[in-house]
């Protein structure tokens, strides 16, 4: 951990958790090049004793927060995901679960679990086959999208709706609007979160290449149009996570002087042995290490003081200061940012453009900025 003051910093923590990241499992099916996880390198599985005193330890804090269970492939534990929903249901918990997955395991039989725990699901898919599978293999060599597309119409007959999440490569962006058209095909995607290639894990090892800066914005805001286009014509709309929360901070004139709960003191991840740290993008990385969930004098807020992330907001980070959309934004993906400037407390170059080609979505939208 960080080394520093403590006493003048914990003071700036949250005591309420709002999110809670169970990594229920090391392991994966998949073998996707830029995993930051480095997902299937560890076989191990978190224990229902540190999942529940992790779900325990929020509970104590929060009168409400949601549980996202992730990995690896959360669904190599499904027990224990199974486990915890029951534990919550009968503490009568204001919980909202949330699982991350490859979408590959996810059978007839499996789909119908996951509407019995109500449970809301997001699914890695980062465009068409011969670009998804070229970035997400199965750990045996072969493509993985035929088994997504039949994970995603099995929820489908279930009438599950999920959110996609793409990790945006220099192909991946270039293919951006086919991924929107697949989405508006399938029928049960409601909305895309588009995650930058971040060089961790897997990533640090130089493939795939991240997007330049003219594609990014090129085809961001050509994905967008897409989207717009196939709702005109009658089909699906396919929303854009950033896009829909820039549009209700407009509306609602909201300021965001923070990206994420990571930087308020609000946010755990839990990793299969119990080690905590501020999010799920930052396990693993020794700098960020918070201590153990199933330490008896384990404090979040004691730990988090120790490192960087108390007091990144956009007043003080070099590259916000002076933008006029700072507090539209939140200062940008702190993990992103140490992943890119081996800091948390500047900005990303490649996070801003980002934020800037949403931005001028909904100006286009919407003529309210």
């Amino acid at each position: 951990m960080y080394s520093g003051e403590k006493s003048s910093r914990v003071g700036q923590m949250e005591e309420e958790i709002k999110l809670l990241v169970l990594l229920v499992t090391g392991d994966c099916n998949l073998r996707c090049v830029y995993c930051y996880a480095r997902g299937g390198e560890s076989k191990r599985h978190m224990s229902w004793e540190v999942a529940r005193q992790a779900v325990d330890y929020a509970a104590a804090r929060s009168p409400s927060f949601k549980i996202q269970f992730s990995g690896g492939e959360p669904l190599l534990n499904l027990p224990l995901v199974k486990e915890v929903a029951a534990y919550v249901r009968s503490r009568r918990l204001s919980v909202k679960l949330q699982l991350q997955t490859n979408g590959t395991l996810v059978t007839p039989a499996v789909a119908r679990e996951l509407k019995s725990l109500g449970v809301a699901l997001g699914v890695s898919l980062d465009g068409r086959p011969e670009v998804n599978d070229r970035l997400r293999p199965l750990a045996g060599g072969g493509g993985s999208t035929l088994a997504v597309i039949r994970g995603l119409q099995n929820l489908a007959a279930e009438g599950i709706k999920v959110g996609l999440t793409a990790v945006l490569t220099a192909e991946s962006t270039a293919g951006l609007t086919q991924l929107v058209e697949l989405a508006a095909y399938l029928g049960n995607v409601y909305g895309i979160s588009l995650d930058l290639l971040r060089p961790l894990g897997r990533g640090r090892e130089g493939c795939p290449a991240p997007p330049e800066p003219e594609l990014l914005s090129e085809q961001v805001g050509a994905a967008v149009r897409r989207a717009g286009e196939i709702a005109r014509l009658g089909g699906p709309l396919i929303r854009f996570r950033e896009v829909e929360r820039l549009k209700f901070q407009l509306h609602r004139r909201i300021t965001r002087r923070h990206y994420c709960y990571a930087t308020t003191g609000q946010s755990m991840a839990v990793m299969p042995d119990g080690s905590v740290y501020p999010c799920a993008s930052f396990c693993g990385l020794t700098e960020f290490y918070l201590g153990r969930i199933t330490d008896s004098n384990f404090s979040l807020a004691e730990a988090l003081a120790a490192t960087p992330l108390p007091g990144r907001t956009v007043e003080v980070m070099a590259g916000c200061r002076e933008c006029r959309d700072r507090y539209l934004c939140g200062g940008g993906c702190p993990a992103r940012a140490y992943a890119f400037t081996g800091r948390v407390d500047r900005a990303c170059e490649e996070d801003c453009l980002l934020r800037k080609v949403y931005l001028d979505c909904v100006k286009e939208k919407t003529r309210i900025w």
